[in-house]
C-alpha cells in the first residue's frame, strides 16, 4: 500500500468531498470542484494521475479503493460526501460503497452503468446512483456543493436547469413580490406538488410559493455560483 499525502488545508471550515477513481468522470468532478471553496480527497491507483491533480487536492492517495484501511488512512471518514466514480467493476464499487458507509460517510454517490448495478449498490448502502450518460461530472459536482438543490441539469457551460424546494423566507410570497428574474436572473419555469409529480408550468406573477412544492428554474452559471445566498 502506497500513500501519497498532500495535506495543505485545514478541513474544519470547508466541506470535504472524496472522489474514488480518477477516470474521465472522476476528473471532470474534480475540475469543477476546484473552482469552489471545498477540500478534495482523491484516491486512484495511478500515481501519475494523483500527481497531476496534486496542486488542487487537500489529500491524494495512490492505492486500491477497495482497501478499507487505505480509505481510512486517506481521511475518507472526514468526508461529507464521497463519489465512487469508477463503474467498470461491480465488486470494486460494492466494496468501496460499503467501506465508505462503515467509515461513517453521510452521503455516498456511486457511478453505475446498468439497472442491475444500480439496484445492487443501493442495497449495499449507496445513497444515490448516477449514470454518466445521463448526468455529467460537472452537474454532479455542482449538485453536491449546492445542497439547496435536489437536481441540476447543465444545458451548456453557462446555463443550467435546477430543481429545489423554496426557502422558508419565500413561503407565502408570490413571484411578483420576490422579483427573482429581475433581482437574481432566476427564472421559475414550473413546480411539482410531489417529487415524481407532473410539472405544472402555470407560474404567473401571482403564483404563491408553498413549503412542499418542488420548483424548477433556469439559472445562469454566475447566479448559480451564489445560489445558496439567494435561497437563505
Amino acid at each position: 500500500m502506497q500513500i501519497l499525502l498532500l495535506d495543505r488545508k485545514d478541513f474544519m471550515d470547508k466541506r470535504t468531498i472524496g472522489i474514488l477513481g480518477l477516470g474521465v468522470f472522476g476528473r471532470s468532478i474534480i475540475n469543477t470542484l476546484r473552482k469552489y471553496n471545498c477540500d478534495i480527497i482523491a484516491v486512484d491507483d495511478h500515481e501519475d494521475v494523483i500527481n497531476h491533480f496534486e496542486p488542487i487536492l487537500a489529500r491524494g492517495v495512490v492505492g486500491d479503493i477497495t482497501d478499507h484501511d487505505l480509505l481510512q488512512a486517506a481521511g475518507i471518514d472526514t468526508c461529507d460526501t464521497v463519489v465512487v466514480a469508477t463503474g467498470d467493476n461491480l465488486e470494486s464499487s460494492v466494496l468501496a460503497v460499503m467501506h465508505c458507509k462503515s467509515l461513517g460517510v453521510e452521503k455516498v454517490i456511486a457511478k453505475v452503468k446498468s439497472k442491475t448495478t444500480r439496484e445492487v449498490l443501493l442495497k449495499v448502502g449507496a445513497d444515490r446512483c448516477i449514470s454518466p450518460e445521463r448526468e455529467t461530472g460537472i452537474s454532479l459536482a455542482k449538485n453536491i456543493l449546492h445542497q439547496a438543490t435536489t437536481d441540476v441539469i447543465e444545458l451548456d457551460k453557462n446555463v443550467s436547469i435546477i430543481e429545489f424546494y423554496p426557502p422558508q423566507s419565500w413561503i407565502g410570497k408570490n413571484l411578483a413580490q420576490l422579483k427573482l428574474r429581475q433581482n437574481y436572473n432566476l427564472n421559475i419555469i414550473g413546480f411539482r406538488e410531489m417529487p415524481d409529480g407532473v410539472l405544472n408550468i402555470d407560474t404567473s406573477p401571482d403564483y404563491t410559493f408553498k413549503k412542499d412544492e418542488l420548483l424548477m428554474a433556469v439559472i445562469d452559471s454566475q447566479t448559480f455560483d451564489h445560489f445558496e445566498d439567494i435561497t437563505k
